[in-house]
């Protein structure tokens, strides 16, 4: 889910009545010994340095998936109404407006795999309730994919086949299935033969959250996983009690790393993004407790962290690296900032790393519009819809935030969406911004000689390109997933590829085409008009070396009564 600085709502729809309530939602202590405090930071003219504070957290139990039940439901359907970008902060130069670019083509796409995942019919039968929007979380290692998302996952082999059907996530989490979870994801580490598994909870009575970390190191999930809770209450900061809202996971040899946004569970407010440095060896050793370092209330160049991307590293580096976009005012900027962590080797031993950020240039992105698709139907029977009722066809694209990051040979590779003029088109549309970066150290700190080395767009004419994930492959090659839909385009599973050596990235590539219109229940007038989409996109290297494993929201079927999101899962060629 994503917020921003205007009150935090949760909207709960059940057969028989309708309520929206400022954060109602239900929630698990968390576990985490800590007190909080704001990250100091000193600066020189070029870079911020930030100061973490150590605390632990501690096991609460194991879980193996392939014993859970189908959970009981805690109310008939749900959506988290998506908050603005928070606004405020030191603006860009002036750099003229959304940027331009030229059309790319779309054609059918060749793939080594290629099969449906996690979808709202799945969802709807393990939770006995429907959502909107799903997130997406994806991993593959050792013959399996394991898709996660909103509040449901499954395990499958390569092929595609079942391993494990469609399970509720919050047994998976050791969480009552009262609790309030959101934003999942997972991640297979082949250098220790782990699978890791995250997600966010808030409390049912609006004073506690924490985010949970599961853990297995058989390499096969579908065996026990060990969860751990780290809190994000933080009771001194300001307008708290709050939350971490959009944990990001990020990983390199000594560490895992969790990026959140700061927002008060009740009220308005931002306060800058944290992360939170946990130590790998004590995870996978299953330790009682477990170090993790945080750092709150970042900034940089006077704007208010968000979403600063932590690297899933895949090659040795200096530095744990993150990357952010800026855009204060929620308009036009052509600046990144680049964060390292560098003494980050011994969290175990209760060492605090060293974090510092410098900003850089970069080509111009913008905020993106919502994207117009073909209305439909929602069946949406009784109170409050009294359906049949129209669906808008439009959806969102959220903001013009960083999405994941990885960090291969030197290099930092990301993407985000953008709205662009595409060359002949009759308006505005959704693209996607790409940038290669070469981050540098010195001295311990991140350098702003750190530049971006490469960068571009992906655009079509008549279409939006949404929630990109961008990954590199070890022969060279660039893919990026994204969902992407249009005036007469159902909403679809793509992809682009940059082979090895190029500049630019090839057409547009059809993994999974949409077959109907959204018709979920946010984008029928009770809820605005305006459907929840996304809120990612995901992937991961095959370990094998064959290809990278990608995921990303369309439309595969009509659904149930209120929702017929599903999730495509593929493989690309490395």
């Amino acid at each position: 889910m994503r917020f921003s600085s205007r009150p935090k709502v949760s909207v709960s729809i059940s057969l028989a009545f309708f309520f929206v309530c400022a954060f109602s939602l239900y929630g698990f202590v968390g576990s985490t010994n800590t007190a909080h405090a704001a990250s100091a930071a000193t600066s020189t003219s070029a870079t911020t340095s930030f100061k973490g504070t150590l605390s632990s957290a501690h096991r609460v139990g194991t879980v193996n998936p392939a014993a859970l039940a189908k959970a009981s439901g805690h109310a008939a359907y749900k959506v988290m109404p998506m908050r603005s970008r928070p606004s405020g902060g030191n603006a860009s130069p002036a750099i003229g407006g959304r940027p331009n670019t030229v059309s790319t083509s779309v054609a059918a796409g060749s793939l080594l795999h290629n099969f449906n995942g996690v979808d709202a019919i799945d969802n709807a039968n393990v939770n006995g309730f429907d959502l909107e929007p799903p997130d997406e979380g994806l991993g593959d290692g050792n013959g399996y994919v394991f898709n996660i998302v909103n509040d449901a996952g499954a395990i499958y082999r390569s092929n595609g086949s079942v391993v494990l059907p469609a399970f509720s996530i919050n047994p998976f989490f050791a969480e009552s299935s009262t609790a309030f979870l959101s934003d999942p994801r997972t991640y297979y580490d082949p250098t220790t033969n782990t699978w890791f598994a995250t997600v966010l909870e808030i409390g049912a009575t609006n004073t506690e959250s924490h985010f949970d970390v599961a853990v297995n190191k058989s390499g096969n999930p579908t065996t026990d996983w060990t969860v751990y809770k780290f809190d994000t209450t933080d009771p001194t900061g300001a307008n708290c009690p709050c939350f971490g809202d959009y944990p990001i996971f990020g990983i390199d040899k000594s560490n895992i790393y969790v990026s959140s946004q700061e927002f008060p569970i009740s009220g308005s407010g931002y306060n800058g993004a944290e992360i939170y440095v946990i130590s790998k060896a004590q995870l996978e050793a299953y330790a009682t407790s477990v170090n993790v370092i945080r750092f709150g209330s970042l900034s940089v160049d006077g704007v208010l962290g968000y979403h600063i991307q932590p690297a899933i590293e895949h090659t040795s580096a200096s530095a744990e690296y993150f990357l952010n976009s800026l855009d204060p005012n929620n308009t036009f900027d052509n600046r990144l900032g680049v964060w390292a962590m560098t003494n980050r080797d011994h969290v175990a031993q209760g060492v605090i790393p060293n974090l510092s950020a410098t900003v850089i240039s970069s080509e111009a992105y913008a905020m993106p519009a919502n994207a117009q698709t073909p209305p439909g139907v929602c069946p949406c029977p009784g109170a409050p819809f009294n359906g049949p009722l129209a669906t808008s066809g439009v959806v969102t694209a959220d903001f013009d935030a960083m999405q994941e990051v990885q960090y291969l040979n030197g290099h930092l590779y990301s993407s985000l969406n953008t709205s662009v003029n595409v060359a002949g088109d009759s308006g505005a549309r959704d693209g996607v911004a790409w940038f290669d970066v070469t981050p540098v150290v010195s001295g311990g700190v991140i350098s702003s000689k750190s530049k971006v080395v490469n960068q571009g767009y992906i655009a079509s004419r008549g279409l939006y390109l949404m929630y990109p994930h961008t990954e590199r492959t070890f022969s060279g090659n660039t893919v990026i997933a994204f969902t992407f839909g249009g005036p007469g385009t159902y909403l679809s599973a793509g992809y682009a590829v940059m082979p090895s050596g190029a500049k630019s990235f090839s057409g547009i590539r059809v993994a999974g085409a949409g077959v109907t219109s959204d018709n979920g229940f946010t984008s029928t007038s009770v809820f605005g008009g305006v459907g929840r989409w996304g809120d990612y996109s995901a992937g991961e290297l095959d370990p094998s070396g064959n290809g990278v494993w990608l995921a990303t929201q369309y439309i595969p079927n009509n659904g149930d009564q209120f929702a017929n999101w599903g999730n495509r899962v593929f493989e690309v060629a490395a």
